[in-house]
């Protein structure tokens, strides 16, 4: 029974973030796989080669001893064993998942930010503090997005919840309150 890309991910990345935790060797690996993932997304066609049945399986593996080349040894490891479980499409996913995993034990949010108007980077700063504060959160990586139909405010949207105090919607509720 073959599992499903998102299980899959999740299994690796467990095993991946407790072996680095166990051994305190999170950061280094974290860095390691920040790296690897980065060079997949930017060029998407590894993947497909290295999964392509037309290319000799000695050109696969000198592909995967250069990625594994100034890695950490954890990480040449999970390189080399996804690569021979033929699991290289579930790479980015399984890093996606570790990164998780990293950030819930930091107490890292990611959070998008909707304004009418561009913030600046006090607000930005601010909003980003007063967020961690209210999350509970050591660090909160800010995204801004600008829609002027939310007239002014903010629409926070962060660890699964959303925050709304855009003007709009507080007309909208003032509108409800009347037309009862």
């Amino acid at each position: 029974m073959k599992l499903n890309s998102i299980t899959l991910a999740k299994r690796y990345s467990r095993a991946l973030f407790e072996l680095a935790s166990e051994n305190n060797e999170l950061e280094v690996v974290t860095n390691d796989l920040k790296a690897i993932h980065k060079i997949f997304i930017s060029n998407s066609e590894y993947i497909e080669q290295l999964s392509s049945p037309s290319l000799p399986s000695t050109a696969k593996q000198t592909i995967i001893d250069l990625l594994k080349q100034d890695a950490h040894p954890l990480v040449a490891k999970f390189i080399q064993m996804i690569f021979e479980y033929q699991h290289l499409d579930a790479v980015v996913l399984i890093i996606e998942y570790f990164n998780r995993l990293v950030n819930d034990k930091n107490k890292i949010v990611h959070a998008n930010a909707t304004t009418a108007v561009e913030l600046s980077t006090s607000q930005k700063e601010q909003l980003a503090t007063r967020l961690a504060q209210h999350l509970g959160a050591n660090e909160v990586i800010l995204d801004t997005t600008i829609d002027p139909d939310i007239i002014g405010g903010v629409v926070v949207q962060a660890d699964g919840k959303i925050i709304d105090g855009s003007l709009a919607t507080k007309i909208a509720k003032i509108r409800r309150m009347l037309v009862k």
